[in-house]
């Protein structure tokens, strides 16, 4: 970033985006990549946490898309620039000053995992970028879903604060953005990360606007937040549903939660689109999660997204990577997860490999289940 640190202007809302697309014919799926464009890392090497959310994470993933032919016809856009002014509509100017301050300066700790580099305005940008394109594509009718391939992620990120490697709330910024149109009134974002999307959470607590379901591995030792009794407040009480499952979770357990809760919630809820903070480190080989999922689990959750997309009659689902940080296995999850969306068969891909689900984990995971459908039915 050149020339003297300026001040931000507050958001006014309401503001088209400077590449809306209206006239594009290219199918149902489009996918927003970053690679080239996010070149920040933090100052740790593996195997810190902070070093495994690296640019390798997009390249290795967008090679094995194109080498295994998930793109043939899939449109591929490169994501566009957003700027300071559009991370106003969800974050404080102190955060959004703070990212442009530290990334002059090049180094620095902004909160807890949450490290500075010389990039980092420029790669958070483009990733924002990246995510309202998306949203907007699908707003427009142009495609009816997309997926943005982009780092660093946002879920972690509150209104206020930096945290787990997460900068601008990427998700929120789109969501909160196209609910300033007319014409949409509702938007649920599905969060399928390992890791609770606390930032999300606090963003939309008391918003009746948005629909905030989370689906991630939970403490039920220590505790923590994502508990299923966090349920909204004031006007939002009974938007915000977690489902906090016992580490080790295997594909079963997302299937009950997708088809027990996820879908009945939304629904009921009935919104205009759906967003889905689209984390991949529930995998059984992520280094950060703790998780027992492979890459079928991510074909039924869009499996499951596109059926509700076609029979509530919503606009579409507009998908925003989050974590996964194995990137070997992010190709195949992402190849899953557009196999879903089109509508074609599970595909069979190598890291679906034969596992004993953990039978006690099972059952535990259904009774949680039945605990957060007795919280959140309530309110449906």
């Amino acid at each position: 970033m050149n020339g003297d640190i300026h001040p931000l202007k507050e958001y006014k809302g309401n503001r088209r985006l400077p590449w809306k697309v209206n006239t594009m014919t290219s199918g149902s799926i489009t996918l927003i990549e970053q690679t080239g464009l996010d070149q920040h890392v933090a100052p740790f090497p593996k195997p810190h946490m902070e070093g495994f959310e690296n640019p390798d994470r997009l390249r290795i993933t967008l090679q094995y898309l194109e080498e295994n032919n998930a793109l043939a016809d899939i449109l591929t856009l490169k994501t566009p620039r957003a700027t300071c002014d559009e991370a106003l509509i969800v974050h404080s100017p102190y955060l959004v000053h703070s990212v442009e301050l530290m990334s002059e300066l090049g180094s620095g700790q902004l909160g807890e995992s949450a490290y500075a580099s010389e990039s980092l305005l420029s790669t958070t940008l483009y990733a924002l970028g990246g995510a309202l394109l998306a949203a907007d594509l699908v707003l427009s009718g142009s495609t009816e879903h997309t997926f943005a391939l982009i780092r660093p992620p946002g879920h972690h990120a509150t209104s206020s604060a930096t945290m787990g490697l997460c900068f601008f709330n990427n998700v929120a910024i789109a969501a909160r953005t196209i609910l300033q149109e007319d014409n949409v009134d509702r938007v649920t974002i599905l969060d399928i990360d390992d890791h609770f999307g606390n930032g999300t959470a606090e963003v939309f607590y008391t918003d009746p606007k948005v629909q905030f379901i989370s689906i991630h591995e939970y403490d039920y030792v220590s505790f923590g937040l994502g508990h299923y009794r966090e349920t909204g407040r004031n006007k939002g009480e009974g938007t915000n549903i977690n489902i906090p499952l016992y580490e080790g979770a295997p594909d079963s357990s997302y299937r009950a939660a997708m088809t027990k809760i996820v879908a009945p919630a939304i629904e009921s809820f009935q919104p205009d689109m759906i967003a889905v903070s689209a984390g991949y480190d529930g995998h059984y080989t992520d280094p950060i999660g703790d998780m027992a999922l492979d890459s079928r689990t991510y074909w039924f959750i869009a499996h499951t997204i596109r059926n509700l997309v076609e029979s509530l009659g919503i606009k579409g689902s507009f998908w925003v990577l989050e974590g996964g940080y194995n990137p070997l296995v992010l190709g195949p999850c992402v190849r899953s997860t557009i196999e879903g969306l089109k509508g074609d068969p599970l595909p069979t891909l190598e890291d679906q490999t034969k596992h004993i689900e953990d039978e006690d984990v099972v059952k535990k995971n259904k009774r949680v289940l039945n605990r957060v459908w007795r919280t959140v039915s309530q309110f449906l």
